[in-house]
């Protein structure tokens, strides 16, 4: 027999969201602070695979709650997108971390830390939204934080267009093409997840308005 948990459970995925966003935010900065300084590579992906180890244990908690909680604070398919969505942003992150490492990176260019700080400001922007999803008199705020993450997306959008015209037009060092291009690829990318993020948080306030 299933058993269930009644109120407390309904705090408990607010407090997950919040919990899984600060996680998102630390391996943004890592990520950020990997591009500014970039030494120790070796333990600072390391350092960021362990932080999506730990979303991907959120996920899981968040899950396990969801199943075993009668009344939830928003809709059941709200609750999965929004967790879901998080790890998603956290899972491109560690990405590119990795092909920092794999593909042996000497220096990140100066459109790479572009787009890592744009990374950055938007896990902020989601972060700060979070809290205040727990009060119907907040929303405009988290609203305020989805304006904002829409144009880290655009900025995420005009920084990749520059970076790609840039090592087409040194298309003779194909190694540096390749690498390059998916590695700009997967940070804009981070910033299309962290907008799928924003995009659940409109339909949350929409619904629940």
């Amino acid at each position: 027999m299933v058993r269930f948990q009644f109120l407390p459970g309904e705090t408990q995925f607010y407090d997950w969201f919040e919990k899984a966003s600060a996680n998102l935010l630390d391996a943004a900065q890592q990520l950020k602070d990997l591009f500014d300084t970039y030494d120790n590579l070796e333990n600072r992906v390391a350092r960021i695979t362990e932080l999506e180890h730990r979303g991907d244990f959120m996920v899981h908690e968040v899950m396990h709650l969801l199943m075993h909680t009668l009344i939830v604070p928003l809709d059941s398919e709200d609750i999965e997108r929004l967790i879901s969505s998080l790890d998603d942003a956290l899972d491109n992150i560690e990405a590119v971390a990795v092909r920092m490492l794999i593909y042996k990176i000497e220096q990140p260019t100066e459109r790479a830390r572009q787009l890592a700080h744009i990374i950055r400001s938007g896990a902020n922007e989601l972060h700060l939204a979070m809290p205040n999803l727990r009060e119907k008199k907040n929303f405009s705020v988290v609203n305020a934080h989805i304006i904002e993450i829409n144009t880290l997306e655009n900025n995420g959008d005009r920084v990749l267009r520059d970076a790609l015209t840039e090592i087409v037009s040194h298309k003779d060092d194909l190694f540096n093409l390749i690498r390059w291009k998916e590695i700009y690829e997967l940070l804009e990318e981070a910033t299309d997840r962290m907008e799928d993020v924003a995009d659940v948080l409109q339909r949350v306030i929409i619904k629940n308005g």
